[in-house]
Parts: structure tokens; sequence; C-alpha cells
């Protein structure tokens, strides 16, 4: 498939959709526009002809909000709607100036009683997904936010439908199989959340001294604090509809609406470019057959607007229930409907890798995956540690830029973030997911496809690797011939190599070695 290709509604009917049509004019708060999943969220719901958008952005480097969203609008893919301006869509955004981690979101006066009396969806999308982040900074984005979220919409919006979540599968790790429902947290989140809020600079670094020993099990910030703010929502139900999204590993459109788009490098992403790169040799993973779970970014923003119209039905038709346990939690996710396996990925991505290699590249992309951590150990020192050094050598003595090093130091650190998910396999059951997915009209189905049973590995991977190279590494599809002969070529010298080192062996080292235990087994 081809990475640019674009598919509009303009362009192509399919059909009629109760999902469609239930967004049409409708008004939609939304936070983390800004970021990868909320451009795609903020293009849907455009397209399914929402009458406005209300978009919570922070300035960001001196840039006001606005104009940070106007740049968006101008420049990135999956925009060709507002690039387009098609439908007057740039006139029915609205921007207001917030951030997450202010008291009150840090909105002004008017734009709080504008936005309760007008919303009539939620979509709280905006967290803070560094695996390295500051505890502190964990929990005043991705907790208070949240928490200063709900009290907006609890404060007297009359005419919301729905406060969405868009949470983590993997808020819930400590489990290795999660259900659609709520877990315990790891601890009171206000009490974080009050603790933080008193915290001077001081206080802060020996918050930050204590983090270890906060998290125990928890692998990293952002999963702990996304659990946090799960039991936050789950404070809330009586008082407004709630409903929680829990996505896994997140990676490129597959179809809408450019194919392929994706703008981050981290998890999977940075993996495969790595290793696509030849700068990730050694990574340490589960056994083969070790399921991972996996959705791409358009499929993830159809679930949830399709469970958010199912939700909405069902709420309509059904007293209010005092049961938390029957808050509307879904997964969009693929390890029970369509797993994709170690080897299936390492597969793929050998091959269809191989076909859309990069252009400049340390080596070719291979990858020796191991569960020894000890091996994983020793062999990063062979294969990072020490052609890194060498390589740095030799630029500093030809009195160049060394920066081999720097690279291996920060793929040291990428791994160690990945290591706990690439290890362990996680099992999310989506029963409540396939009930959404089974009152789907056929228009639903072509507008909202969100099935990861309805495609394979392969179709994805074809999308994905190629988008990763147009959008990630900036080479367009006529660099692409070059690059997959020099691939290949590569590929040839690296054999080469192999067969030469091997005749050395058996034809002078093998016979040193044995020149001495020959004889004495014949005599």
């Amino acid at each position: 498939m081809d990475p640019r290709g674009i598919n509009l509604w303009e362009e192509e009917d399919n059909g009629y959709s109760p999902i469609a049509e239930y967004f049409r004019d409708k008004v939609v708060l939304l936070t983390g526009a800004t970021g990868f999943i909320g451009k795609i969220y903020v293009d849907k719901l455009i397209r399914c002809g929402a009458s406005e958008l209300i978009l919570i952005i922070r300035e960001k480097r001196g840039v006001p909000p606005a104009e940070r969203m106007t740049r968006i609008f101008d420049s990135v893919p999956v925009m060709k709607s507002f690039q387009r301006n098609f439908n007057n869509c740039r006139d029915r955004v609205k921007v207001v100036r917030g951030d997450m981690s202010e008291d009150g979101l840090g909105l002004d006066p008017a734009d709080v009683e504008y936005i309760r009396q007008r919303v009539q969806i939620t979509l709280h999308v905006a967290a803070d997904v560094r695996f390295d982040e500051t505890l502190f900074k964990a929990i005043q984005m991705n907790v208070k936010g949240t928490w200063e979220m709900l009290n907006l919409c609890a404060s007297g919006c009359p005419r919301l439908e729905m406060f969405v979540y868009v949470s983590t599968a993997y808020a819930n790790c400590l489990q290795g199989t999660v259900y659609e429902q709520f877990y315990e947290p790891p601890m009171d989140p206000m009490v974080l959340l009050n603790l933080v809020n008193k915290m001077d600079a001081v206080e802060q670094d020996h918050f930050e001294a204590l983090t270890q020993m906060i998290l125990g099990p928890w692998p990293n910030t952002y999963t702990y604090a996304k659990a946090l703010a799960e039991s936050l929502v789950k404070r809330f139900y009586e008082r407004i509809p709630v409903m929680i999204i829990r996505p896994p590993i997140v990676v490129a459109t597959f179809n809408e609406p450019v194919q392929g788009w994706v703008d981050n490098l981290y998890g999977m992403n940075g993996a495969i470019v790595g290793i696509g790169c030849g700068v990730l040799r050694v990574i340490q993973t589960g056994p083969d057959d070790m399921k991972n779970d996996v959705m791409p970014a358009d499929f993830v923003v159809n679930g949830t607007l399709a469970a958010i119209k199912y939700t909405v039905d069902r709420n309509a038709l059904e007293a209010p229930s005092t049961d938390p346990d029957r808050v509307a939690i879904y997964h969009v996710t693929s390890s029970v409907d369509n797993p994709l396996t170690n080897a299936r990925f390492r597969s793929m991505v050998e091959t269809i890798g191989g076909d859309h290699a990069p252009l400049n590249s340390l080596w070719i992309g291979t990858c020796i995956n191991l569960q020894s951590r000890l091996l994983v150990r020793l062999l990063t020192i062979v294969f990072h540690v020490i052609p890194g050094i060498f390589i740095d050598a030799g630029l500093k003595y030809y009195g160049k830029k060394t920066s081999l090093m720097k690279i291996y130091r920060k793929v040291a650190r990428f791994t160690g973030f990945i290591n706990y998910f690439a290890t362990h396999e996680f099992i999310f059951v989506n029963d409540k997911m396939h009930r959404v997915l089974e009152t789907m009209t056929p228009g639903d189905r072509e507008k909202f496809h969100c099935d990861i049973r309805t495609v394979t590995w392969e179709d994805v991977f074809n999308v994905y690797v190629p988008g990763l190279k147009l959008y990630m590494r900036h080479e367009g599809p006529e660099t692409w011939i070059a690059s997959r002969e020099r691939f290949y070529r590569l590929k040839k010298i690296g054999l080469g190599l192999f067969y030469v080192t091997l005749a050395m062996v058996v034809y002078w080292i093998l016979p040193l070695l044995l020149a001495d235990y020959v004889p004495a087994i014949f005599n």
C-alpha cells in the first residue's frame, strides 16, 4: 500500500452511518489535540460533521495556543480537511488557552462558562506519555489534569452526554490478564495530589528521590499515573456519564485520513527505526510465541467514537446504575482477536523492513532477540559499545564530530524503558468492545473501521513500515529504489564477510587449535 493514500469522505460515500450521524452538529471538548492521536481525533470529528471543537491547548515555548494549532492545520499530513478548509472546518474550531497542570486548568472564567453552556461530549486525551518523566510532573499532568477536567464537567454542564477518558491498556500492567473493569489504584490519588500541590522546589527534589519506593512494582511513572487517573474517573460515575477507553501500543494510521502517518518514535516506532538503521542490534524480549498488543491509530479513534455512540444509546435505555463495575470501559486492543507474536513481528520487520530500508544507516537492519538478560548485556558490549568506541575514535582522529556513543547511550536508555513490556505478555479481554462492534451497521464499519479481526498484520506492516520511512525518516518514494538496492548490496557484503570468516576458521584457525589433538587420536 502507498502511505501517501488519502481517504476523505467528501471523495467517497460509503453509506449511511448512525455513528457519523450522532456526531453531526455535536459540540466536543477535546484535550491533547496537539498530540499524535489527538490530531486524528480532531480530523475525524470534523469529518463527522461536529459543529464545534473546543480545544484546550497550552502555550509552548512562547507560541500562543491558537498559533500552535494553526501551524498544525497548515503542515500536518492528516489535516487535509483543514488544508482544504473542507466545509469551513477551521471556523468550527475554537482554541482556548489552558494547562492540565494548573489549578482550574488555567482557564479564563469566560472560557469556563462558554464550555459549560455548550459542551456535549468531552474527550480527555491529553497526557504526558514519556516513560522517563519525573513522578511529580507525571502526577501534575496525568492525574491533576484528569481531576480538573472531571470537576469542570461535573460543575454544571447541562448538555453533557459523555465524559471520555482515554487511558492506556497498560494502566493495570501488574495484571497478566486485564478485564474491562476498574482495578484498585496503587494508592489514594488525592493523597498524592494534595502532597504535590503543596510542594516547593526543594520538596520536589526529595519527592523524586523517593520515586522508586513509591512506584514499587510499577515499571514507570506513566502507567502509575494512569492507574491513579482511572480511579478518579470512578469517583465521578454517579455525577456525570463517564467512559474509559484503553488502547494498547498505538502505531501509524492504517487507512485514514492518510495511510501510514506517524509523528513520534515512542515504543514500537523507535524499535523498528532503530533496527532498520542498524543501530539497535540486541534487545531482550519474551519467547517467540509471546503476544504483543498493537493497534493502528485510526482504529483507536474509530473505536472510541463507536463506543461513545453505543454507550450513550445504552444509557438512554437503562436506568442509572450504582455499580461502578458497570461503567463503560472498553479495550480497543488486539491480543484476543488478532494477536501479534514476537516471531511474526520479527519476521515482518526483517522482510518488510528490508524492502523499505532507510537510505542511510549504520548497517543493515538486523537485531538479535534474546530472553537472557546476561546474554543481552554481553552482546550489547560486543555490538553496541565496542563498535561505538572504535568508530568514535576514528571520527575524532580525523577531526570529525563523535556521535555514535551518544546514540548508543540513548539506545540503552530506550531499551531500558521498554524492557518490562517487551518481556511480559498481556491479554486484554475486550468483551464489551465486541458488543460495540456487533451493533455497527455496514456504513459504520466502513466509516469507522476498527475491527482488527478484518485485517492481517502483513497488511498493517506494509503500511506502517513505509510510513515510518516517509514521515519519520523523511525519505520520499523517489528514494525507495535506491535504498532497497543499498540494503541488498550491504546484505551481500555481510554474507560475503560471514563466509570469508567461516573459511578462515575452517582452514586456518581450526587446524591450529586441533593440531595437538588429532595425532593423539590416531596414535
